[in-house]
């Protein structure tokens, strides 16, 4: 054989090899480590049809295969990041102090709507957070808000003052700091041990969204419920992937996984949570519970014990080299922008 058709040869051979290497990196299967039950509808009706979305998109490249959890709720973005899992959903309150730059999310009288939250929220966490890289280690595929906190109680305060000395679940710093600006005691600890925190008396009542009191049947334990407008606080929840799993997907895969996420990812999960909400609302008055509207007097003393929170967000976002009046200010107006984007009300 002639040099010249050696040669040949050789860059033919390394061409087909460089080709099938690349078919082989472009088929991935994802693990998907997932604490939340297999009936929720965070698994049943958002993850699970959104991971099926992602193989057609990728015409089956990319396959998503979940796993029971394979940690505790709070640990699972530290499995991501550190490659015990390639996907999972998190909260970010479940981490106290680790993501500070999320919480204007949960500062209270923002918005009970949960598609015009999260829009505003990812709009402004990409423009102003971002590049503070706070998942770092992961590709940040959406972020989301399941709808107003409202306070769920065994008994029904008359009064703000009443609230003094109630033992509240709460899920992170930023609500810890509201339950104590209302005098009540703060016990940490995450959603999958509410149901038994509260049917065994360990708490006497808890912030939570509407669907979520729903889903884990604690209608029976919490008889009461006190609403704000705009709520008294939110919860942040995420998803990620991460960086060494990303990088086995090729570009164009990338591309088709990045327009099924961001704000796409953000208006259907919350929309979905919007939708349960408003029919667990319903629920929650067909059950019996007493709803106790805060408004006039009471609503002003509860503004003027927690509107502080604001700017201690600020002064404690800035420290990590952002903007943080800036982007609290564009939120805020965002709110408002959204809601009449989408022709739908904040609360």
């Amino acid at each position: 054989m002639s040099l010249s058709l050696r040669m040949k040869s050789l860059v033919a051979g390394a061409a087909l090899i460089a080709s099938c290497g690349q078919a082989l990196a472009e088929n991935v299967t994802l693990r998907f480590s997932n604490w939340v039950p297999p009936t929720h509808t965070l698994t049943v009706d958002m993850f699970q049809p959104w991971a099926k979305d992602v193989e057609e998109a990728t015409e089956g490249r990319v396959k998503i295969q979940f796993l029971p959890a394979l940690g505790a709720p709070a640990a699972h973005f530290d499995l991501v990041r550190n490659g015990v899992a390639d996907m999972a959903f998190a909260v970010h309150s479940y981490s106290p102090d680790r993501f500070p730059l999320t919480e204007f999310v949960e500062l209270p009288f923002t918005a009970e709507n949960a598609v015009v939250n999260s829009v505003a929220y990812w709009r402004t966490y990409e423009k102003f957070m971002a590049g503070a890289n706070e998942h770092k280690g992961t590709h940040l595929l959406g972020l989301w808000v399941p709808g107003s906190y409202q306070l769920f109680t065994k008994t029904g305060p008359e009064t703000l003052d009443d609230l003094d000395g109630l033992r509240i679940r709460i899920p992170g710093t930023l609500v810890e700091e509201i339950s104590t600006k209302l005098g009540m005691v703060s016990i940490s600890s995450p959603l999958t041990e509410a149901y038994d925190q509260i049917s065994r008396g360990i708490i006497d009542g808890m912030f939570q969204d509407y669907s979520t009191v729903i889903d884990f049947n604690m209608t029976e334990h919490m008889p009461n419920f006190f609403t704000a407008p705009g709520g008294f606080s939110a919860s942040s929840q995420f998803l990620v992937i991460s960086d060494r799993a990303w990088n086995k997907i090729s570009d164009a895969d990338k591309a088709a996984i990045d327009a099924l996420s961001g704000e796409a990812m953000v208006k259907r999960f919350a929309q979905i949570w919007a939708d349960r909400n408003t029919a667990s609302l319903a629920k929650l008055r067909e059950a019996g519970l007493t709803q106790h509207m805060i408004e006039g007097e009471s609503l002003a003393q509860l503004h003027a014990k927690l509107e502080p929170l604001a700017q201690e967000w600020v002064a404690k976002a800035g420290t990590k080299g952002v903007d943080a009046q800036a982007a609290l200010d564009f939120y805020r107006a965002e709110l408002d922008a959204v809601a009449e984007e989408l022709g739908q009300s904040r609360n």
